[in-house]
Formats: structure tokens, C-alpha cells, sequence
């Protein structure tokens, strides 16, 4: 078989129509679940970067929090938690997420932070410091398609309770 200009050229097109289909093709949207649960993930893997301002696209600009916290507060007290002292890992626990509308899911999960100084790991759980909390609140859809918290409330756990 001789490849003529005519024949690579109508190959290229029809590669690049295949492209173009697939990539027009709609995608099924994930579940409340689902996309609430990635965007904890998410902001919990940012704040293990120290990006705060990543973490805080996750936050509404309609945020507060039980204690009456804005976004603007809460950007505060992330960026003086997440940039003093070495944080190694923030871990992720028991998230439960309800659908409550189909732009909207109440969720709740535990936090634990730890910081050290340690140099190796096998030496963290020696020299480190753990925080551990428990956080409810609401994710919702916003116009840009974004899912956001939009209310929050913590509680400090008492190192019994990560037992």
C-alpha cells in the first residue's frame, strides 16, 4: 500500500475528529458524595503543601463558622497553623458525607495534624505533636461549578477518642 498525501492527510482528520469527539463528549458529573469527598481530600493534601491560598479556593466567600469566623478569619488562623513549625502529614479520617440536595452534602470528618521536628520517620511518632479535630459542616455547588464549605463547625478531640 503507497501512503499518498491525500490518504496521511484524511488519517490526520479523522485522528483529530476522534480527539475532538472525545474530548466534547459530556462527562457524567460525580455524586454529592463523591465530589464533596475529593474536595476534603484535596484541600487536606494542599494544606500537607502548605498552599494555603489552594486550601482556601475550597472556602466560600458566604463562609462562617459556629463560632462566627469568616473566610477572611479563617484564612488567618490556616496560615498560622499550616506555616508554624513542620507539619509531616495531616491525616484524613472517618469522612461521612450526606446528600442533602443535589448541589448540596453536610459532611463530617476528623483532622489529625502532626508536626515534628523529626528528620525520619521512623522518628515522628516519638518527637511529634498531634492535633486532632472533629469538623461538620456544608459543601455546596456554586454558580462556577465549584463545591465550596460554606459553614463549619469544629471540636478539639481528646487523644482517647483517635483510639
Amino acid at each position: 500500500m503507497v501512503l499518498t498525501r491525500a490518504r496521511v492527510v484524511s488519517g490526520m482528520a479523522a485522528v483529530a475528529a476522534a480527539a475532538l469527539v472525545l474530548f466534547l463528549w459530556p462527562r457524567e458529573e460525580p455524586g454529592v458524595k463523591d465530589a464533596v469527598t475529593r474536595r476534603i481530600i484535596a484541600m487536606t493534601r494542599s494544606a500537607e503543601e502548605k498552599d494555603v491560598g489552594e486550601v482556601m479556593e475550597g472556602v466560600s466567600e458566604r463562609f462562617k463558622t459556629t463560632e462566627g469566623w469568616s473566610k477572611k478569619e479563617v484564612r488567618g488562623i490556616l496560615t498560622a497553623q499550616v506555616l508554624r513549625g513542620q507539619w509531616v502529614r495531616i491525616f484524613t479520617t472517618d469522612i461521612d458525607v450526606q446528600e442533602v440536595s443535589p448541589t448540596q452534602g453536610d459532611f463530617q470528618a476528623r483532622f489529625i495534624f502532626g508536626r515534628s521536628q523529626a528528620d525520619k520517620l521512623e522518628d515522628l511518632a516519638r518527637e511529634s505533636v498531634l492535633n486532632a479535630y472533629s469538623i461538620e459542616g456544608t459543601f455546596e455547588k456554586e454558580a462556577d461549578g465549584e463545591w465550596r464549605v460554606v459553614k463549619a463547625k469544629q471540636r478539639r478531640l481528646d487523644p482517647s477518642e483517635l483510639l
